[in-house]
């Protein structure tokens, strides 16, 4: 039995089709050219006192860096606590019953990504959470509307991601790498939705935010904290930075 092979066959055979992965990293892309701004480095210089058994130790001053997401026109910062805050990690290393660790911010920086520093302020740092708020100061006869920031895309209202879905954070690298932006591809394995919903996602980094294929904005990523430390890396939702930081602002007008 011969076969008739037709343009019409021959070009389907020649033509590669189109995967679905290609759609999303096209949408992926197009985020980190306009958006890769909405995340930033953000130091932060704190005044260390450290007191155990009856016992006051020296204040030492620390100087820590972490990466945050830019949620607001004005500036608004998410970022983990537990990257600017070392009360755990100096807690662990007390041997002595009853031992305490008191954190004081002395200055905080957002380091933009044209070299400039803008001095910032604590608004909150929510432990159970693993949350720190930071807002630009506004200097004396600054007008309002006079610097805004990139900050993290809205869209429509997004479905819950399913374990197997492709994602990806964008980021920052170190100042080593001239804090170039970056895109870190990842994927769901769970979502947990008691005690409070979690997404748990490989391959992301604290302060980040997740995206969806469709470039829907997922949430930020922080550590699951268990009696004051922190344990695995999760990914908080949008919606409750969102409540949160309303929060945030009533307290703070």
């Amino acid at each position: 039995m011969k076969f008739l092979l037709t343009t019409t066959t021959l070009l389907a055979f020649s033509i590669p089709l189109a995967l679905p992965g290609q759609k999303s990293e096209t949408t992926w892309r197009k985020l980190l050219k306009n958006h890769a701004d909405c995340v930033t480095w953000v130091s932060a210089t704190v005044r260390v006192e450290v007191s155990a058994g009856g016992r006051s130790m020296p204040p030492q001053e620390q100087k820590l860096e972490a990466l945050g997401t830019i949620i607001a026109e004005d500036g608004l910062t998410v970022l983990s606590l537990s990257r600017v805050d070392p009360t755990a990690t100096l807690l662990s290393r007390i041997r002595t019953p009853g031992g305490s660790v008191n954190v004081n911010y002395t200055e905080v920086l957002l380091l933009m990504q044209d070299g400039t520093e803008v001095p910032a302020k604590l608004l909150l740092k929510d432990t159970d959470l693993d949350l720190a708020f930071v807002l630009p100061i506004k200097e004396k006869g600054e007008k309002k509307d006079k610097r805004t920031f990139s900050h993290v895309p809205r869209s429509s209202k997004s479905s819950d991601p399913l374990p197997l879905d492709e994602v990806v954070s964008l980021g920052k690298l170190g100042r080593n790498l001239y804090r170039q932006s970056t895109l870190k591809k990842g994927w769901v394995n769970a979502v947990i939705e008691k005690p409070r919903k979690d997404f748990v996602i490989e391959n992301t980094s604290p302060g980040t935010p997740v995206f969806d294929g469709k470039a829907n904005w997922l949430g930020i990523v922080v550590y699951k904290m268990d009696r004051g430390r922190p344990t695995s890396i999760v990914t908080l939702p949008a919606d409750d930075i969102d409540e949160i930081a309303e929060q945030v602002r009533s307290r703070n007008q």
